[in-house]
């Protein structure tokens, strides 16, 4: 059975741990060893900031085909399934951090740290704070001088923030707010994202947030027009459609490994959702899928 695979690195192996906290290098450097293309993977220790100077290409995020080109910005939080084929002529720099690292450059700013949570793709116009503070981290990056490392991480801190920014921008102003449901709120999402697998009823989130179903569930409509159940379940999905497109994973071990006791059960609350069963929309979506990203042929000799 094939999984997404995890990485720590572009096609290094997760046991391997990064030798520090914090990993650069062109997109050249290693893209060009795999022809320019980097099949989809995932990282479970690891947030990722990709910019593109020049060139561009196509990133698939989560099962979406965007276009990149100059100005590019990705970031990837652990556990997203994301990948990317370039231009032979692209030139960029690709980041990688531990969470505790990212943590450290923003123990200032701990509000900042929910807007990483979910990848996103910006594009970061000429003359743009965030554009001068990604060309300074260039620039020491590709340099050797005295007191690097303390340069590299005030710089990448900024580029931290700097993304943070277009994140917060695009938050509704009740979720901006550093209120009570607000910090609920982002409590329920750290649980839900540690546990959805086992589909924990309301009443473990709310008691382990201090707080009553009831309570829950309004917190939950304020901040994202959802209920607390609506929320368990889009992530339960969420993840049954990265395994349908993006692994071989028979369907009866898709729904075990989502807390489902039976196959037919996990199919019933699937087509519910999304209006196909899971075989239909594995065919569908693949088919719409780049062929980079969809898993090879198993080979019934092997």
């Amino acid at each position: 059975m094939k999984r997404v695979p995890t990485y720590s690195l572009y096609g290094v192996n997760s046991a391997e741990p990064l030798s520090d906290q914090l990993h650069f290098e062109s997109i050249a450097a290693r893209s060009r060893l795999h022809g320019w293309e980097i099949k989809p993977h995932r990282h479970e220790r690891f947030l990722q900031i990709l910019y593109i100077h020049a060139g561009g290409g196509e990133a698939l995020l989560e099962g979406r085909r965007e276009p990149l080109r100059s100005g590019s910005l990705v970031t990837m939080p652990p556990r997203h399934i994301h990948g990317f084929v370039f231009t032979p002529d692209t030139d960029g720099m690709v980041v990688t951090m531990t969470e505790p690292h990212l943590r450290t450059l923003l123990a200032g700013v701990p509000d900042a740290l929910p807007l990483f949570e979910h990848p996103r793709h910006d594009r970061v116009r000429r003359g743009h704070a965030l554009a001068d503070a990604l060309a300074l981290f260039r620039g020491e990056m590709e340099a050797v001088s005295a007191w690097r490392g303390a340069s590299l991480s005030a710089l990448l801190t900024l580029v931290l923030i700097g993304i943070a920014r277009l994140g917060n921008a695009e938050q509704p102003a009740a979720a901006r707010r550093s209120s009570r449901p607000a910090r609920h709120f982002r409590h329920f999402q750290q649980l839900l994202e540690s546990d959805y697998r086992a589909q924990k009823e309301i009443g473990h989130y709310a008691g382990a947030i201090g707080i009553t179903p009831t309570q829950l569930n309004r917190v939950c409509r304020q901040a994202s027009g959802q209920s607390a159940l609506q929320m368990i379940h889009a992530r339960v999905l969420a993840e049954a459609q990265r395994d349908l497109l993006f692994s071989d994973l028979e369907i009866k071990h898709i729904a075990l490994s989502l807390g489902f006791s039976d196959a037919a059960y996990f199919s019933r609350f699937f087509a519910r959702l999304v209006g196909q069963a899971p075989t239909e929309f594995r065919q569908s979506g693949r088919a719409r899928l780049p062929a980079f990203a969809v898993p090879p042929a198993r080979d019934p000799a092997g």
